[in-house]
């Protein structure tokens, strides 16, 4: 059965050992980001500081995976507002649910109600439901994430799925649409389904923040971590060596 933030999985791997499992058996060499989205403040630690000014989410993520530098942001420190009600900050904002931001701005489609059609269809957490979020690298980070994001190659995804599918068996279905990436796709998507999900990345967060055309991005949910550190551990050398003869 898929895990989700309300049928979680007993954890007893420490993020470091996550985090170090995932950089060897992947070959990543920048940061893993974790994401924890609080839902009350008697969730929020102590010690977190607010930021001094505000940041695309996504920019929270890449700076985390590319500075070590870590995020604890209320809704008006996310200065992109449909990447906060993508994970449940804000309502989403007029002009991304009528299709309005998506016709005549971003002439993402041939009319304004298919611009609706998109925004409606996007797995997006309920307004309000989060009351701050926590962007950090995996191991540095002071609380368990909900979702841990990797970018990198597609071969970074395949062996994420193989080894998913290596304990659940099946096949993988991916839900993107090449806008809003890191916050709905990896973010808001592996929260609320409990699978994996991998996706294309968003000219938003190419422009805002820098993502690279030529990496995919891939949103975990926390609970499926353990398994997946472990099969890679044990497993990733064997399919590299298979792969290349």
């Amino acid at each position: 059965m898929p895990s989700s933030p309300n049928n979680p999985r007993c954890i007893s791997m420490n993020l470091l050992e996550m985090a170090g499992i995932l950089k060897a058996s992947l070959g990543i060499g920048e940061n893993i980001a974790g994401v924890k989205l609080f839902k009350s403040e008697e969730q929020i630690p102590k010690g977190l500081a607010a930021m001094e000014k505000p940041l695309h989410y996504c920019s929270m993520v890449l700076l985390a995976m590319q500075e070590g530098k870590s995020f604890f942001a209320r809704p008006d420190s996310h200065a992109c507002k449909g990447g906060a009600s993508g994970i449940g900050l804000l309502q989403c904002p007029e002009n991304i649910a009528s299709g309005t931001l998506y016709f005549d701005k971003l002439h993402k489609c041939e009319t304004k109600e298919i611009g609706s059609s998109i925004a409606a269809n996007m797995p997006r957490l309920l307004p309000g439901s989060t009351i701050a979020t926590y962007v950090a690298p995996l191991d540095k980070m002071i609380i368990d994430p909900d979702v841990v994001i990797l970018m990198g190659s597609p071969l970074v995804a395949r062996r994420i799925v193989q080894a998913v599918e290596f304990k659940e068996g099946g096949r993988a279905s991916f839900n993107t649409a090449g806008i809003q990436s890191l916050c709905v796709d990896a973010t808001a998507s592996p929260y609320l389904k409990g699978e994996v999900n991998v996706s294309f990345g968003c000219d938003g967060s190419a422009r805002n923040s820098g993502l690279k055309d030529d990496v995919v991005v891939v949103g975990i949910p926390f609970a499926l971590m353990e398994d997946i550190c472990e099969v890679l551990k044990t497993h990733y050398e064997g399919w590299d060596k298979f792969m290349r003869g």
